[in-house]
């Protein structure tokens, strides 16, 4: 596999994080949407410190240019993305809550491989910027009556794949968070000490007018 696989969503410079008091947008067709609905992800986890708690985008202090560790903690703004056509975008809201494109793309870079258990850090940077193309194979599944939809991605019938969350071990200046992880494995997987199984999932509903109303995720200047 690849050693770098983009994904795609992510934060712009100088944004704020915000509260939701609205439904989360979302278009007619699931898995490709356009510019003004933007999506919420979240993780479930058997953890109450993490569970239902947003992705957020996490300054990545070993790289000059904008890149991002995705993880949970308590001061990186919310991620909100983008899907369409298989690749997930990032997106960001200007101060009357109208959502305009930023174009960083993100990524899954191989961080280690242990007993045939590959293991991904996720993290989003400018495609002009980083190698790689864009990752077209994310997609949703689900759709029961709350609205809620699985993030996930398409590998061959023998992979087994998934996301992890674990406790992170790089840059713990500014305090401990979580760093988001994909994995695959074909045999046994590999039980990364501290690490959990978790999901990826986002609340759907139909589209708001846009700029009605706090859809929460970052705030910037479009």
């Amino acid at each position: 596999m690849k050693s770098f696989i983009a994904t795609a969503l992510v934060l712009a410079s100088g944004v704020l994080a915000a509260s939701s008091s609205c439904p989360y947008n979302y278009p007619t067709e699931l898995n490709n949407t356009e510019s003004h609905n933007g999506l919420v992800f979240t993780v479930i986890s058997s953890n109450p410190a993490t569970n239902d708690r947003p992705i957020q985008l996490r300054p990545n202090p070993f790289f000059v240019d904008n890149f991002y560790f995705a993880g949970i903690d308590n001061s990186s703004s919310v991620l909100l993305g983008n899907l369409k056509d298989g690749g997930l975008y990032s997106q960001a809201r200007n101060t009357v809550n109208q959502l305009y494109d930023l174009g960083q793309t993100g990524y899954l870079n191989q961080r280690d491989e242990t007993n045939g258990t590959t293991r991904y850090s996720v993290g989003f940077a400018d495609a002009a910027d980083w190698p790689g193309q864009v990752e077209q194979e994310w997609y949703l599944s689900g759709g029961p009556t709350d609205g809620t939809y699985s993030l996930f991605h398409q590998e061959p019938l023998e992979i087994v794949h998934g996301f992890l969350l674990c406790p992170a071990d790089i840059d713990l200046d500014h305090g401990a968070w979580y760093q988001l992880f994909y994995y695959t494995y074909s045999q046994q997987p590999y039980d990364f000490p501290g690490c959990e199984s978790v999901g990826v999932r986002t609340t759907v509903a139909p589209i708001i007018e846009n700029g009605a109303c706090e859809i929460g995720g970052v705030t910037g200047t479009a």
